[in-house]
């Protein structure tokens, strides 16, 4: 896999003069080459008896980062789905609204997050580590040096990423985020007032951390790179949820879909610019001109999904979250009412590689 270093040293010139939306960043023109006859090798079915899936149709969201999903295509047709379809955009609201039924772009804590609001989010097993970053301006070394600084964000809701991710980071790091001066500006374009040096941080993830890095006009450095400092990488950044009448209704379905999309990712190429193009091409994350900040962003993270504990990820975001004060359950609480991780469980010894 191109670690993110390399990635970065080889830039995407298209992407250079972004001043990106912290999450899906508009890019120039596209660079990656054509797709190849198939996305990914698929591999024999596991030898586990399952009865067909409850339903033949499957709706599924991704992320740049999430291209596992998309290269499942054809496996999810070998599990029995015939009609497959994919979207893009905030995860949260579109399962709880009913217009998907597994997305994989969920921040590990949001589903505790969401549970604890009422709603009813499950998550149902990792995918891959992060592509978050934080920037900040050269006279900030590090995030303790965020102490009295100003921070731009939207809102200081627990289910603002943004914000919430920061204060988890902030607290992480070894400073109470309350030292922080977090100025609530709603409609406010957060990269615009970092590069303005209005903002002493800013969060970046996908699309955005991927273009921001050749952006000639940032003149700030990185004080949290999640795909390259620990603890970040020893943890599960994104896990494949749904909600939990939709799982209680298509258990044999749920396993399934998890079955196609984590036999995508054992075989996953290590550069992924053919599952990009096919992306962008379905007008995905922008489209077609898009593709190579969607190449760059799906390229930096791994999918090594066996080799961590989605529980003990959801129980190391909880407690931050308990101690910045955007989450009352405890870490266990919030793996037992927000997680079922039976299938992935199961996966993880009957899928072979």
């Amino acid at each position: 896999m191109l670690t993110r270093r390399q990635v970065l040293h080889r830039g995407v010139g298209a992407a250079a003069a972004l001043t990106a939306a912290p999450l899906l960043a508009a890019c120039g023109p596209a660079s990656a080459p054509a797709p190849t006859a198939t996305l990914a090798a698929t591999v024999a079915a596991t030898a586990t008896p399952l009865p067909p899936p409850e339903t033949t149709t499957i709706r599924l969201l991704l992320a740049a980062c999430d291209l596992p999903i998309m290269a499942a295509a054809s496996n999810l047709r070998d599990e029995g789905f015939t009609d497959v379809q994919f979207i893009d955009g905030a995860p949260l609201p579109a399962l709880v609204g009913g217009k998907v039924d597994l997305a994989g772009s969920m921040f590990t804590y949001a589903p505790a997050v969401a549970v604890e609001a009422g709603q009813p989010v499950v998550a149902l097993g990792g995918l891959h580590t992060g592509c978050v970053q934080i920037w900040a301006p050269q006279d900030v070394a590090t995030l303790k040096d965020l102490r009295g600084r100003t921070v731009v964000v939207r809102s200081k809701a627990p289910d603002d990423t943004t914000y919430s991710f920061l204060a988890i980071a902030i607290k992480n790091a070894g400073l109470d985020p309350g030292s922080v001066n977090f100025v609530v500006q709603p409609d406010a374009d957060l990269t615009k007032l970092f590069l303005d040096g209005k903002s002493d941080a800013l969060f970046l993830a996908v699309q955005g951390a991927f273009a921001f890095q050749t952006n000639p006009a940032n003149k700030g450095h990185l004080v949290l790179d999640q795909a390259m400092e620990a603890p970040w990488t020893q943890q599960v950044c994104c896990v494949l949820s749904t909600t939990t009448n939709w799982v209680k209704a298509n258990p044999v379905a749920a396993k399934r879909a998890l079955r196609a999309i984590y036999r995508a990712a054992d075989n996953i190429p290590k550069d992924r610019a053919d599952m990009a193009k096919v992306a962008t091409d379905k007008g995905l994350f922008g489209g077609a001109p898009n593709v190579a900040v969607v190449r760059g962003a799906a390229n930096m993270v791994s999918f090594d999904w066996r080799k961590y504990d989605t529980a003990e990820s959801m129980r190391f975001h909880a407690n931050l979250m308990n101690g910045v004060g955007l989450l009352k359950m405890t870490p266990d609480d919030a793996v037992t009412k927000a997680t079922d991780l039976r299938f992935t469980r199961q996966l993880q010894t009957e899928i072979t590689r």
